[in-house]
């Protein structure tokens, strides 16, 4: 077998899906437990409708993520995906009876919670859920998929409340209610499409999943049923996976305008020193930019520089509208009170930025200094204890002083761009004239010692 074949086999092994698959029926059981409509069900799913709905009330995202961790809401859905995948048709039904159930009971209990509530302002945990694009499309997908194989495992774990968490089928629901309870039928709308992504796709995912591990396949009670089901699931993805990219391709254009508008409001605010930014409204529906300014006269020639950067930023589409606060006009200061704040927060975001770029190199500074007096330190004591060596192994020696630095070519070598040496010098003081022989040997010694290359020794009698 040649190592392509070998490398290949290895591969599918390390992806293989069914090495620890549970047993198809045990499988089968597991998904028909969660798709059962029951009184135990119903209450948890009423009480985690509630606790969703104060959460997004209160505004509280640990609230909501711990209502999505109790909701029976996956299995219904997980029911249909798997119910189409091995033609289980009723299976299907059954799922989708339970589904359209709970999916009644979330929008009631939703409701009749926010008729009641006094708490009627849409926080941003509220309105993030009316809006839905093409990311939750994927979101959904490929979390459906991590939530089929896992509930496919012998051994369960903590994937299907991960799944359940990312994609947020109980938010959706509640705003819903919402939008119901306050008569604003774009938050059910918004909120509900939402919920209808979060479900297609999640059953979708199940669908293919559920093909690719090959688990055993039933029949559906007529050819014309089966071609029923398969049109009605590709009309379900149709439906939802289109309106969804024209909403992404809208979130990405509106995001990409602000974003080149907040960089020609930098430039502006580099360029115009004596004009300064008030109040600034950013509508990139109908690509409007408003400006409240204040400072200097706004004449001919500012305008057509303002309008001259809008060009630059490929913002020419743009329409612009600048309103000037002169000195007699009775100005908002509230306005100027937030504007001063935001730039009193860059200015300190850019002073700490600097200080601590400095602190930072202080300490860099004084741990160096702390390494060089420990190592100088070390190399003190281990110059002590060559001396006592010294001593001991050349009886005659007097004095032994050793001296370590570093050696700089001179100016006019050749070799003066070179980088400076480490250098021990040792000199020695004795009854009687050493031999060269024995200063070579305490030089190949101290070069061993030491691993230095430039060790001198000098000796003198005395």
């Amino acid at each position: 077998m040649t190592r392509e074949h070998l490398f290949l086999r290895e591969l599918r092994k390390l992806f293989d899906l069914r090495g620890d698959m549970d047993e198809p029926g045990d499988i089968e059981a597991s998904i028909r437990q969660g798709v059962k409509t029951r009184g135990t069900n119903l209450w948890i799913l009423m009480f985690a409708i509630l606790v969703a709905s104060i959460g997004l009330n209160v505004n509280s995202t640990a609230v909501i993520i711990g209502a999505m961790l109790i909701s029976p809401l996956m299995g219904p859905i997980m029911g249909i995906g798997y119910g189409a995948g091995v033609d289980d048709f009723h299976l299907i039904r059954q799922s989708v009876r339970s589904l359209g159930v709970f999916v009644f009971l979330s929008l009631l209990t939703s409701t009749l919670y926010f008729l009641f509530t006094p708490l009627t302002q849409a926080q941003s945990e509220l309105l993030a859920r009316t809006a839905p694009n093409l990311w939750d499309v994927l979101i959904a997908l490929f979390g459906g998929m991590a939530g089929i194989i896992a509930v496919t495992r012998r051994e369960k774990s903590n994937v299907i409340p991960g799944v359940a968490i990312a994609t947020a089928l109980m938010p959706p629901l509640c705003t819903a209610g919402y939008g119901i309870a306050t008569g604003q039928p774009t938050f059910f709308l918004g909120a509900f499409y939402l919920f209808t992504i979060n479900a297609v796709y999640i059953a979708l995912s199940a669908l293919l999943l559920t093909k690719l591990l090959r688990l055993p396949r039933h029949s559906f009670p007529s050819a014309a049923s089966q071609k029923q089901a398969r049109l009605i699931i590709t009309a379900a993805i149709m439906l939802t996976i289109v309106p969804s990219v024209y909403l992404a391709f809208q979130l990405v254009q509106h995001e990409v305008f602000k974003t080149e508008v907040n960089r020609y409001l930098e430039t502006m605010r580099r360029t115009e020193k004596n004009l300064f930014i008030l109040e600034k409204t950013i509508n990139p529906v109908s690509r409007e930019i408003t400006l409240t300014v204040a400072g200097k006269a706004l004449d001919k020639g500012t305008l057509e520089r303002l309008n001259t950067q809008l060009d630059q930023h490929q913002l020419g589409s743009a329409k612009l509208t600048v309103h000037a606060l002169q000195q007699d006009d009775r100005m908002d200061l509230s306005l100027i009170k937030t504007e001063m704040q935001q730039d009193l927060y860059r200015n300190s975001l850019h002073f700490l930025e600097a200080k601590n770029t400095r602190i930072q190199q202080l300490e860099d500074t004084i741990r160096n200094q702390q390494n060089e007096q420990r190592k100088q330190t070390e190399r003190l004591n281990e110059f002590d204890q060559v001396r006592e060596e010294l001593h001991a192994q050349y009886p005659d020696l007097k004095n032994v002083i050793i001296s370590h630095g570093k050696s700089t070519p001179s100016s006019n070598a050749a070799s003066s761009a070179a980088t400076s040496d480490d250098t021990l010098i040792v000199y020695l003081e004795a009854r009687k004239l050493i031999s060269g022989t024995i200063k070579a040997r305490i030089r190949n010694w101290l070069k061993t010692r030491f691993k230095l290359e430039n060790v001198y020794v000098v000796s003198k009698p005395i």
